[in-house]
Formats: structure tokens, sequence, C-alpha cells
């Protein structure tokens, strides 16, 4: 590892997993790990994209990386740990402008729960590598925050690795959750975007047809008192000019969040936070980043003090 006065340290392209070319993920450290460090967490990011835009990878966290590091205070900078964002496997997308799925490419043909699995091997990959336990936040865009979410309701999704045994047993879900412009009531986002049926075609080609599987990986319907019990904080953050999914997904998380034992009551053991910006559309927070790196930094503030 790099003498003090060499970091950060930006590690790209790494493999987690020997399935495709998109079971990697980057990282920056920002000091030398130390196991189970009480004074610092990792940050670790899952990026949108509906389940299927190769252009939106892990790099678009680039610019929220680049504020969180100039924007932190030297107090809030030093705990921070490392930086992390996940590339999975993608469901197909033959019709995609620039970059259309190939039938025989294994890392563009994913369906449910391909991708849960995809990020639940990469985070056990980074808490063996960096034995950060549940001392991380995890922070997620668009689809992104599904999935992230996700890993908080423990749920047995089979394992595509080895389907003797279930990732999520191993993997220890974070301290908290930062849900940006997510997606958290499939069934709803068909139905209430029923005269457009993209909406649907999306979902249908990430998880197939069955809405009994769609109702499932919903966080909606995410037991958060049993499999996510060491969890502290869950902040949802939308934009009121997001043109994409509308302020009624955020709104219906955070009534689950409430009847699963979350409060937006001061010094809760449980917080709930919701967070609305305007002015912002859908993908623009994480092209200019400025904002949600604010975010993190209020969650790295929230849990350390």
């Amino acid at each position: 590892m790099a003498s003090p006065d060499k970091f950060p340290v930006h590690l790209s392209n790494i493999q987690y997993a020997e399935a495709s070319e998109l079971n990697t993920l980057s990282v920056t450290l920002l000091r030398q790990p130390v196991p189970n460090d009480p004074a610092r967490l990792f940050l670790v990011y899952i990026h949108g994209g509906a389940w299927r835009d190769p252009a939106i990878p892990a790099s678009s966290f680039a610019a929220t990386e680049k504020h969180l590091l100039s924007n932190a205070t030297v107090e809030l900078k030093d705990k921070i740990a490392g930086i992390a964002s996940i590339d999975y496997r993608l469901s197909p997308y033959p019709a995609h402008p620039t970059n259309p799925s190939n039938p025989h490419d294994p890392a563009r043909n994913a369906r449910h729960p391909v991708h849960i699995n995809d990020v639940l091997a990469a985070i056990l990959y980074l808490q063996e590598k960096y034995s950060f336990g549940n001392r991380y936040i995890l922070i997620g865009h668009s689809c992104g925050a599904t999935l992230a979410l996700q890993v908080a309701m423990k749920r047995f999704w089979g394992s595509q690795y080895d389907p003797t045994s279930a990732l999520e047993l191993n993997v220890e879900p974070p301290l908290a959750i930062v849900g940006v412009s997510g997606i958290y009531d499939i069934p709803g986002l068909v139905d209430d975007n029923a005269a457009q049926p993209a909406y649907r075609d999306l979902v249908v080609n990430a998880m197939g047809s069955e809405q009994k599987v769609w109702e499932e990986a919903s966080p909606v319907n995410g037991d958060y008192e049993d499999g996510w019990q060491d969890g502290k904080l869950a902040i949802l953050v939308h934009s009121e000019d997001d043109e994409l999914v509308a302020m009624k997904q955020p709104e219906t998380m955070w009534k689950a969040l409430g009847e699963q034992g979350f409060s937006d009551e001061a010094g809760s053991e449980k917080t709930r936070k919701f967070i609305k910006l305007q002015g912002v559309k859908h993908d623009e927070i994480w092209e200019d980043g400025n904002a949600l790196a604010d975010v993190i930094l209020q969650t790295v503030g929230d849990l350390l003090g």
C-alpha cells in the first residue's frame, strides 16, 4: 500500500467476480485501511440507468466524488476511509443509440436477480478486502436506489454464482442508505405511467412479466425490521423537477419506512430523512454531482458527528 503522502489512491477496473467484463468496481482510498475502523466510513455507490444503460456506468460517480473531495471539511474528509463505485451486469438494450447490446454478451443480457446478486458480490468483495463491516453508506441513483434498498431487504434472491448459497447472508447491510431519484414501487411505476409503454417495457426487460416478481423486488415491500436491524439512517433524495420518476415513488417509500420503525424525530434509533431538491432533472443530480456530494457529506456528519 502507498505511503501516507501518496493518498488518495485510485484503483479502477477491479474484478470482483468472473461472470462478465462488467463485474468490476473502482475504489478511491483516502488513507491506509484500518480493519473495523470505528472512526471512519466507506462510501459505496450504485449507478442507475434502468438496469440496462451502458452510458451510465460506475464512472458516472466521478463528478460527485470530485465534489466530495473538494467540498469536505478537513474533519469530514478524515471520517471517510474510501469511496467505491460498482458496475454490474445489465439487461438487454438492443435499441441503444450508440452501444446496442449483443444477445451473446454475458454482460448485457441480465435479468433480475442478476443485478442485485452482482451488487451483493461486489459489496462482499469490498467488505472482505477492506474489513469495514457495516460501517459504510450505500448510495444508489434511480434503479441503483432500488438495488441499495434490496441489499437491506436481506431476501434470498437466488445466487447466480452458487445457487446453494445466499450472498445476502454474508453481506452486512450498511449503517445508512441514500436513495437518489429512486424507484421503490415497481408495479406503481408501471401503473402510474400506463400511458407510456416504455416504462412497462423496461421493467419487463429487467425483471420479466410476472407482477409478483415486481412486487417482491420492490423496496416498499421490504422487511427492514428483521433484514436491516443495524440500519441507522435512510435518506430519500428527490427533485420536484425529476421528469422520469415522479415524487410519488419516494413518498410511498417514506411511508413504508415509517411503518418499519423509522422516525423523522431527532435522536431516533432509526431515522428517515426526505430531502427535496428543485431545478434538477433526473440525471442532472449525478451529472453535476455537487448537490449529491453535499447530501453524502451531511450523511457522514449525521452518522459520526
